[in-house]
């Protein structure tokens, strides 16, 4: 798909014809890949990174969250977090967070599965096990590392289709577009501060 990418060999299109083609070829080998849990930022930033650097994961990280069916249902509740806020969530860069990934941000929303997370790079939807079990009641930034690859989550799919879904529990603070742009530009210039306060060291 990098490779493709990089080709571009079409004036229009690219990214349909793109998905469209690993979809088909997905299918082939036996795996659904479903593009609809990746947002438009999420696969440019992959883009991007993968043409300038060709050994980045990026790319195979939006291959693993558009064919792990757990993935799926985790971006899935981000996007849930995301709507309940007025915001439309394919407007933001959504991912999964990947096994000891060291995560900072606020949490957006919860329930007993799955978590979503405002960090300085977008939202990062992890699994609800990596989360102390007592979060933040207030707008706290939490530190935490991934363990999970969600795997923990495996469920039958008619069972995941008969239940009901967990009702996602809000962060108590309501976030609007303006204030989760804040939230990550305001997270970019802690760490940028940080980094500048190493050097000093």
């Amino acid at each position: 798909m990098s490779d493709l990418n990089y080709v571009h060999p079409f004036r229009e299109g690219n990214g349909r014809a793109q998905e469209a083609f690993i979809t088909e070829l997905g299918r082939e080998y036996g795996h659904d890949v479903d593009f609809t849990v990746i947002t438009k930022p999420r696969m440019n930033e992959a883009s991007i990174e993968t043409t300038n650097d060709p050994s980045s994961p990026a790319i195979k990280h939006v291959i693993e969250d558009a064919i792990d069916p757990n993935r799926r249902e985790a971006l899935r509740a981000a996007f849930s977090d995301l709507e309940q806020r007025g915001e439309n969530p394919y407007e933001h860069n959504i991912r999964t967070a990947r096994p000891g990934e060291e995560i900072t941000g606020q949490v957006l929303g919860h329930d007993d599965r799955f978590a979503s997370i405002v960090t300085d790079a977008g939202i990062v939807a992890v699994d609800r096990a990596d989360l102390p079990e007592r979060l933040p009641d207030d707008e706290a930034e939490i530190t935490f590392t991934a363990n999970s690859d969600f795997s923990r989550l495996d469920r039958d799919p008619q069972d995941i289709q008969a239940q009901p879904q967990p009702e996602r529990a809000e962060a108590p603070q309501q976030h609007s577009s303006a204030a989760l742009k804040a939230i990550e530009a305001d997270m970019v210039a802690q760490r940028a501060r940080e980094r500048d306060d190493d050097r000093e060291r």
